[in-house]
């Protein structure tokens, strides 16, 4: 090879570093939160009238699906399994949902519910098989409890305190007052089982206490709450009150409460989250198929 020919291809190969350092320079600029986006999913309600007191038939395919998201956790609206008041059955049951969901590789925050609380001792189990933040209020560690993921907050809230279902206790809407006044920069994400304005159990949700109700709902719209993600109901509803989202996602395995057309399918929400405080809904049943989308800016 003549030396004309070696400097023209060093030349080349040069200018081909330089491009490709200057796209990797434009792209970091450009493109900052393409490494701080992350999305996560919901479910609710997988519990079966079966011995195994889980739907694990649809929540297999769920979870299929959602291992394909890769997303970063699931949250778990409640009702995992259908519960017994005998502790030795419904610590088998629950042990056997969270061995199931483990299998997955994915972190689950979940919350209790009114199938989860059957006894004095359900919180015990409910707090001896899982570890959550212990971040909550006295006599709810682990129940009610708070954490940070990139530019998000999550809340948990226990709708089912025992001998005090469907009321938010006022250590609980104390303590969440101080949570979410001290993350009022990031976006904030609150998942409980109740709905707070139901569709198919009236008055057997939070709004049996209409006044605990809508101070916890002022609690959200004055912190900039965007979504309160629930169950109870199984079915799926988008509903949107003074400015904050009410998703009901209660379609994980349980007897569904109305027709497909309204809401009455399996399926579980995604949500991606970008840095800029923008975050993306969609909803996929158990086919995969796009059931609902929305952003929100």
């Amino acid at each position: 090879m003549t030396l004309p020919k070696v400097l023209k291809d060093y030349k080349k190969k040069r200018a081909g570093v330089l491009f490709l350092a200057l796209f990797l320079c434009l792209f970091l600029v450009v493109s900052p939160s393409s490494f701080a986006d992350f999305s996560f999913a919901v479910i609710a309600d997988t519990q079966g009238n079966n011995r195994e007191g889980t739907n694990f038939k649809v929540l297999k395919r769920l979870m299929e699906l959602i291992k394909i998201e890769k997303v970063a956790f699931i949250l778990v609206c409640g009702d995992m399994i259908t519960g017994s008041r005998q502790s030795s059955k419904h610590s088998k049951e629950l042990k056997k949902w969270k061995d199931f969901i483990d299998g997955y590789g994915i972190d689950a925050y979940c919350v209790a519910s009114n199938h989860l609380i059957q006894s004095e001792t359900s919180d015990n189990i409910f707090c001896s098989l899982f570890e959550f933040p212990e971040n909550g209020p006295d006599g709810l560690k682990e129940l009610v409890y708070s954490f940070d993921y990139d530019n998000a907050h999550f809340v948990a809230i226990d709708t089912e305190e025992y001998n005090n279902f469907h009321d938010i206790s006022n250590s609980q809407l104390e303590w969440l007052r101080d949570d979410l006044g001290k993350n009022k920069d990031k976006v904030i994400f609150v998942f409980g089982h109740d709905p707070a304005y139901p569709r198919i159990h009236i008055k057997d949700s939070l709004d049996k206490f209409p006044e605990k109700r809508d101070a916890l709902w002022r609690l959200f719209k004055e912190n900039n709450v965007k979504v309160y993600f629930c169950g109870h109901d199984h079915l799926y509803e988008r509903s949107l009150f003074e400015g904050v989202y009410q998703l009901i996602g209660g379609g994980g395995g349980g007897h569904l409460h109305t027709r497909p057309e309204e809401g009455g399918f399996y399926h579980f929400i995604k949500v991606e989250v970008e840095d800029t405080g923008l975050f993306r809904v969609t909803v996929k049943d158990i086919d995969g198929n796009v059931k609902d989308y929305f952003e929100v800016k």
